[in-house]
């Protein structure tokens, strides 16, 4: 049964194999280009660079409205890139929505005698509207701005010097972080240096100098005090095995006490039922 079912398996996977060899994505026509107020996010879009781009929109175009959509894994960035908004800028509003866009793929087949294959999939988009203008505030996406102690506002000048203090990016740099350490390695290794080399004399000194150990041919007579040692530790070993057999005997016998005392117990126990019962049946 095991061999008809992997042989049916691998049957299957070399059609779905087979027929997607048959076939090729037909590339999408160029989706429209986001509205400049408009942010889109994705899933490796990083946090930080989309804040300053929403604090530019705000600060320097002086928008009112911008808008955040991100789908997927980009759901949890676009909220929390919401939230930080919302602690930077005063009296600023949040409404979410959430959109629903049926996304179709198209695919030609290679070879003739086939047709054009059309799949469709929904795709759930999180919109989150941010404003500064008077919104419906019985929307139920609406969120109020938070209040004016819990707003570190940021100001335009607060924006260059964040941008000033990142610079360009890692790569730009020739060294990176911690400068060009190629340079500095080829200055150490043109320098002067009193250092011994990797592998070198080290370890003719240290054999050299571990001579003297070798001759100590004390320890090498000492082999009748060892065993002498050996056998007297087989004796402990021994005495210590005993203490324990007996350690165990004594337990069991112990435990033989304890049931005989609780046997008899019982039989007290069972006596004073008898003579209970003989008295009730004296007293009917």
């Amino acid at each position: 049964v095991r061999c008809v079912q992997e042989t049916e398996d691998t049957k299957q996977g070399q059609t779905k194999m087979s027929t997607q060899d048959k076939y090729r994505k037909v590339p999408n026509k160029q989706e429209q280009e986001p509205a400049e107020n408009e942010v889109r996010i994705s899933s490796q879009s990083r946090a930080a660079r989309i804040i300053s781009i929403v604090l530019g929109l705000f600060l320097q175009k002086n928008f009112k409205v911008v808008y955040l959509r991100g789908s997927g894994n980009a759901i949890s960035t676009a909220c929390t890139v919401a939230e930080v908004l919302r602690q930077r800028i005063k009296d600023l509003q949040q409404i979410n929505n959430i959109i629903t866009n049926d996304i179709s793929e198209q695919y030609e087949p290679k070879e003739e005698g086939l047709d054009t294959v059309t799949i469709t999939r929904s795709l759930t988009i999180l919109e989150i509207k941010l404003s500064l203008e008077n919104e419906d505030k019985n929307h139920i996406g609406y969120i109020a701005p938070l209040p004016a102690d819990q707003v570190r506002e940021v100001t335009l000048d607060d924006l260059e010097k964040g941008r000033e203090r990142r610079g360009p990016r890692r790569g730009g740099r020739p060294g990176g972080r911690g400068g060009n350490r190629r340079y500095d390695r080829g200055d150490r290794r043109s320098g002067d240096d009193d250092r011994r080399p990797r592998g070198g004399d080290r370890s003719g000194d240290r054999r050299r100098e571990g001579g003297e150990r070798r001759e100590g041919g004390d320890r090498r007579e000492g082999g009748d005090e060892e065993k002498v040692v050996t056998e007297e530790e087989k004796v402990a070993t021994e005495e210590k095995v005993v203490t324990e057999e007996e350690k165990v005997v004594k337990e069991e016998e112990v435990v033989i006490e304890e049931e005989k005392v609780v046997k008899e117990e019982k039989v007290v126990t069972e006596e004073e039922k008898v003579a209970t019962e003989e008295k009730k049946k004296r007293r009917w």
